[in-house]
């Protein structure tokens, strides 16, 4: 049976002939894999991954900022927040938030993901539940410091997981669906504040604490279908038959160079992670789009009401579709992204409409147009976060690298989560419109740069391969070999 070969090839240990993928710059083992046979097991890793993975990040984001909606539905009145500490309580999750990232993606491959996952999830549903039930401003600050704790580790292991089940062109797709159902999260936290905002007083307690109580119900059962969902090990899926089981080797096979060769702990792959220029390029770009997403959907709300002046229920309807907008938008962006093996023009081309969603938003004074102007910025809200994080974990190799290159990335990424609350901290909110328009502005230098550095890395590759130029490196691990392309 022919297979398609490169005229690049590279001898490994074991002697074996390895050929140049076409895609995803990754090393590719002279294996035939019959493409129905794999289209077919990666829509059956689809069908009983995604949901439930997709299902509990929609209720993270939930449960993260629902706190918008309550404000909005009488918290504010109940705790007699003020502006200041409404702002403080935001940014405080993000404290304990950022400490468990890192820690939460080496633990990944040492930890079984079925308990470890699971739990985190049953944990940050009983601190939801137990928020409507605080009293008072120092309460709050604990649930969400609390909350912030176990909900930090999710998203980047739940990243790491895809990275380790799909071939990099298979990425984007599978990322926009977490972040399709966090946008589905808006929305639907929006509907169901405006629902719960008509059962005020029911059994004593004010619709916002229903809210707390409802999603964090939801949430308790979640964990368990993610328990009995999620596999004690990615080397033994119960749900695979032999054929598919040999199909998941030959593709692990195929990606030995993406995930390395060495399944224990290195030290080395941390400090390659650290010294990588991808790492920082990649956390400043995340915390510029992180600032725009978490700005704009932990705010929306806030300015529909107190920037354009809408009354409590209505702010929370007209926010639906601006989300279902934004759902819509990233998964078309991740398809392209994946089409034509691109990451970096498709959020770039993206942010500029972004960006002009914020000038007309800080400059414009009718309302309807600022409302318009909140759907151009729905462009910049999910696509540039991402396809960022994928643009990374396609470009660094192997796994400790990767993992640790993600954790900073998603680590110092969030911070903008914690800096939003002090920068949206008085309608209409003009400095933290400006401060999001200019990270959007910061963001797109930073990609361009990365672009063309990504781009004279590749050629001074396949001139030293070409022997037209001097390999000056002693050694080369992962990403940094010579037949590893870097995606743009």
């Amino acid at each position: 049976m022919d297979t398609k070969k490169s005229d690049v090839k590279v001898t490994v240990r074991d002697q074996e002939e390895y050929s140049l993928e076409a895609q995803g710059g990754v090393v590719v083992k002279d294996i035939y894999v019959d493409p129905h046979e794999e289209a077919a097991l990666v829509r059956k890793l689809d069908r009983r991954l995604l949901p439930m993975l997709a299902f509990m990040y929609f209720l993270s984001s939930l449960d993260r900022s629902n706190i918008g909606n309550a404000y909005t539905s009488g918290m504010k009145e109940d705790l007699h927040l003020t502006s200041r500490q409404y702002s403080n309580a935001v940014s405080v999750f993000y404290s304990t938030y950022l400490a468990a990232e890192l820690p939460a993606v080496w633990l990944l491959k040492i930890a079984r993901p079925r308990y470890y996952m699971s739990g985190l999830v049953l944990a940050w549903s009983l601190i939801t539940l137990f928020s409507g039930f605080v009293q008072k401003y120092e309460s709050l600050l604990a649930t969400r410091v609390l909350l912030g704790a176990f909900e930090g580790g999710f998203f980047p292991a739940m990243t790491l997981l895809i990275t380790m089940t799909y071939k990099p062109q298979e990425q984007a797709k599978r990322i926009a669906f977490f972040f399709g159902s966090s946008a589905l999260s808006g929305a639907f936290g929006g509907l169901i504040a405006t629902g719960l905002a008509s059962v005020n007083n029911a059994g004593g307690l004010e619709g916002w604490r229903w809210l707390y109580i409802i999603e964090g119900l939801i949430s308790v059962f979640a964990s368990v279908w993610l328990f009995f969902g999620l596999p004690d090990s990615l080397d033994n899926l119960k749900f695979l038959n032999s054929k598919e089981h040999a199909l998941m080797n030959a593709r692990a096979k195929q990606r030995v160079q993406y995930m390395g060769e060495n399944p224990a702990f290195s030290w080395k792959e941390v400090l390659l992670a650290i010294k990588d220029f991808k790492t920082y390029f990649a956390f400043i770009i995340q915390f510029c789009q992180d600032t725009i997403l978490y700005g704009f959907s932990t705010f929306l709300t806030a300015i529909l009401k107190l920037g354009l002046g809408y009354d409590s229920r209505k702010a929370q309807y007209m926010s639906v579709p601006v989300y279902l907008l934004a759902a819509i938008v990233f998964m078309i962006s991740a398809y392209v992204s994946d089409r034509f093996k691109v990451r970096g023009p498709v959020f770039f081309a993206y942010n500029l409409l972004g960006a002009t969603g914020y000038i007309i938003l800080l400059t414009v004074k009718h309302d309807a147009v600022k409302y318009f102007a909140c759907y151009l910025i729905t462009f910049s809200l999910y696509t540039g976060t991402g396809l960022n994080i994928t643009w990374l974990t396609n470009n660094v190799a192997p796994h400790y690298k990767r993992a640790t290159a993600l954790g900073l990335n998603q680590t110092l990424g969030n911070l903008s989560g914690a800096i939003v609350g002090q920068v949206y901290t008085k309608s209409p909110y003009v400095l933290g419109n400006s401060f999001s328009l200019g990270c959007i502005v910061l963001s797109n230098i930073l990609t361009l740069v990365q672009i063309a550095w990504l781009t004279k890395l590749n050629r001074d590759k396949a001139a030293i391969l070409a022997g037209t130029k001097k390999d000056f490196k002693k050694e080369r691990i992962g990403d940094e070999e010579l037949d590893f392309k870097y995606c743009l």
